[in-house]
């Protein structure tokens, strides 16, 4: 689904230009569940976020079911990223000002295919299985850490995408609320065959995945292995 070949990203810096992905080879199946471990500095958000089309790689390229997102024209670039992948982050960028069932929609509502009544309905739905059906109103600041990031999560899964990357999403969560949320990640990969790939540091969290993929110095150190 997902063929990584040759994946080079610098950053510019004053003394010149900061290498942070260096060649990076990589497949993902459809449906796998990919938990991407490495210290912090090694890559693993910089290579989400290419992988998301979040930025430009420097040179390589990354395709889906055989397509090369980045000769996408760039409206062509913003369609497939609001379409076909969800993204959740470890602080949840919900926006302060719109409630939790505004928040989810607001995809639906850059996409333009669909009222915004439909939306809200469709939202509302999506929370409620997640467990925020009494929440739907509630603004991020009334809601709890764990509580947020399932809004995170509805938004993330609103287009129906087939990946969501996820980048340390129980970073900044503590352990008992860290863990449910990755349960819930773990059921929705068995329960919709979504392809997650999943930065997290913790090892317990990583071995719940089908596989996991080491990141040392910008590079893959190991290829991904069964759990």
């Amino acid at each position: 689904m997902i063929e990584i070949k040759g994946l080079h990203k610098n950053f510019s810096h004053p003394s010149g230009d900061l290498p942070v992905l260096k060649g990076i080879d990589l497949s993902i199946k459809e449906g796998q569940m990919i938990a991407l471990m490495g210290a912090s500095g090694v890559g693993k958000s910089t290579l989400l976020h290419v992988m998301g089309a979040l930025d430009r790689p420097t040179s390589g390229t990354v395709l889906y079911d055989g397509v090369d997102i980045f000769r996408l024209s760039e409206t062509g670039l913003v369609s497939f990223r609001n379409k076909k992948i969800g993204f959740v982050f470890q602080f949840h960028h919900l926006l302060p000002e719109f409630s939790a069932i505004e928040n989810v929609i607001m995809p639906g509502l850059l996409a333009g295919d669909a009222s915004k009544a439909e939306l809200k309905k469709r939202a509302a739905g999506l929370l409620g299985e997640l467990g925020l059906a009494r929440r739907l109103h509630h603004r991020p600041g009334e809601l709890s850490g764990g509580e947020q990031q399932r809004v995170a999560v509805a938004r993330a899964l609103f287009m129906s995408p087939s990946v969501i990357l996820a980048d340390e999403p129980t970073g900044n969560l503590d352990a008992g609320t860290g863990r449910e949320l990755f349960d819930l990640l773990l059921s929705l990969n068995k329960k919709l065959g979504i392809t997650f790939v999943i930065a997290t540091h913790d090892m317990g969290l990583a071995e719940k995945c089908g596989h996991i993929v080491n990141m040392v110095d910008g590079a893959i150190a190991a290829k991904p292995a069964a759990a």
